[in-house]
């Protein structure tokens, strides 16, 4: 055990003002709490702390929920074994997560915990009132802090729970710790565990690194110990294929994150990180499948899609796959041996893609520089492609349809067995290919259309 000064580490605590009134409400219970995990170690580390973990040897879910009632705000019951509740600091955000230990004593608790790093404890009570404060520190976590490594507490705890084996990499990420080779020798003995565990707890995990801003460097890791192919086994294929396809996904995410805008580009770039940083849902952006599509495009549309739906990536970002491989192989084929593109190939390009084309954009050009093409040349395209859409297909898309279906009845009356739909698709197509531009041309295309019709 450490004794360590108590003020460096109260001066980092959020909101004070609420951990002082949970450490009176706790006295006058006569439950003694523990900071412990994450909260210890980003304290030690003079990291912000944003989630405060506590363990008591009480019932934690029935003292959250008295110490949420005390204070008027939102409690949840996390788990039943061990019992776990989090309250919710609605105007902050800040969470309080409450846990029974999860064994007969804290230091036993602490060593069934993930890493040695997040298995050290503070007493509550201590830190708020005491010069200095012991630091429980049953695995050593203290000392791998200050050599910034990451070791499991035990192999045990791996088998417990397989999920450890992906954490390892999403702390080294944050944290920029180094994985010795005595967990990764454990990583290698366990990986086939990983499957055992949810998709759901797996999905969490790996957009948390692909959040990173050097998600590959810890993605190529990952692949060395074959633990990526555990998540998404469509790895070993792409291993397989002439050229080792992996290695070549694998360097156009490395050169997306490096410079993911082309030079040619760099006017249009609020509108392309206000596009990467759009929200799918909770916690999971544009950005974050972009990087997946650059590791996934060359397994094909349908692989794509089947490995974001087994990830359970949700609705939006299985349609948001499907859009940038495809178009992306669409708009490769588009470009012809002198490296140009037609003007009809960019607007179906446009059209097809809809509000996704800047993705598609983005993920070509890293694949471009990844295969050693033209970049001058392709830069010059994804310009072109850019330019029409927002000198001219932007506006059109703004303004909307020229005339409408009841326009259409107004003027030619009804036209038994015609369809309305087809002809203002065929008034639409040639909006977007810029030969007409006002609702009197897209009468007379209708006039001239009927008249076809009869004949």
């Amino acid at each position: 055990m450490h004794s360590i000064p108590s003020t460096p580490l109260r001066q980092n605590l959020p909101q004070p003002q609420l951990i002082r009134q949970l450490h009176a409400f706790a006295e006058k219970r006569g439950a003694q709490l523990y900071f412990v995990g994450g909260s210890v170690r980003d304290l030690l580390l003079n990291r912000s702390v944003t989630d405060l973990d506590f363990a008591l040897a009480d019932d934690a879910i029935a003292f959250a929920k008295a110490f949420a009632d005390n204070i008027g705000e939102a409690f949840v019951k996390l788990e039943e074994q061990p019992p776990t509740a989090r309250i919710v600091i609605r105007e902050t955000r800040l969470t309080l997560d409450f846990a029974r230990f999860r064994a007969e004593t804290l230091e036993a608790d602490l060593r069934l915990r993930d890493l040695t790093i997040n298995a050290m404890a503070l007493d509550l009570s201590s830190l708020l009132t005491r010069p200095e404060v012991i630091l429980i520190n049953p695995c050593d976590g203290f000392s791998d802090l200050k050599t910034r490594t990451l070791r499991f507490p035990s192999e045990r705890v791996v088998t417990d729970d397989p999920l450890r084996l992906l954490r390892v990499y999403r702390f080294s990420a944050q944290l920029e710790f180094e994985i010795p080779d005595a967990t990764i020798h454990i990583i290698r003995e366990h990986k086939n565990r990983l499957p055992q565990v949810s998709p759901e707890r797996i999905r969490d995990e790996l957009i948390k690194i692909l959040d990173l801003q050097n998600a590959t460097s810890y993605l190529r890791r990952m692949d060395e110990t074959r633990l990526l192919s555990q998540i998404i086994p469509e790895i070993e294929e792409m291993r397989g294929l002439h050229h080792n396809e992996l290695n070549h996904c694998l360097l156009a995410l490395e050169i997306f994150e490096a410079k993911p805008i082309s030079d040619t580009l760099q006017s249009y770039r609020p509108q392309i990180e206000a596009y990467l940083e759009e929200e799918l849902i909770y916690d999971l952006h544009r950005e974050q499948i972009l990087k997946l599509a650059l590791l996934l495009r060359d397994s094909g549309i349908e692989t794509a899609v089947q490995t974001t739906n087994h990830l359970r990536l949700g609705r939006k970002a299985s349609q948001l796959m499907h859009r940038l491989v495809e178009n992306h192989l669409y708009l490769m084929d588009s470009i012809d041996a002198d490296g140009q593109i037609e003007r009809q190939a960019i607007v179906r390009f446009l059209r097809n893609a809809g509000d996704d084309w800047l993705g598609v954009l983005l993920l070509s050009y890293a694949d471009c520089r990844a295969s050693q093409g033209d970049t001058h040349q392709i830069g010059k395209l994804m310009k072109q492609i850019a330019d029409l859409y927002y000198d001219e297909i932007a506006p059109i898309i703004e303004r909307g349809r020229l005339i409408t279906g009841d326009d259409i009845l107004q003027t030619f009356g009804a036209m038994p067995g015609v369809k309305i739909g087809g002809i203002l698709q065929h008034i639409e197509d040639l909006q977007f290919e810029g030969e007409i531009g006002t609702p009197e041309e897209a009468l007379e295309v209708a006039r001239t259309f009927l008249e076809n019709c009869e004949t």
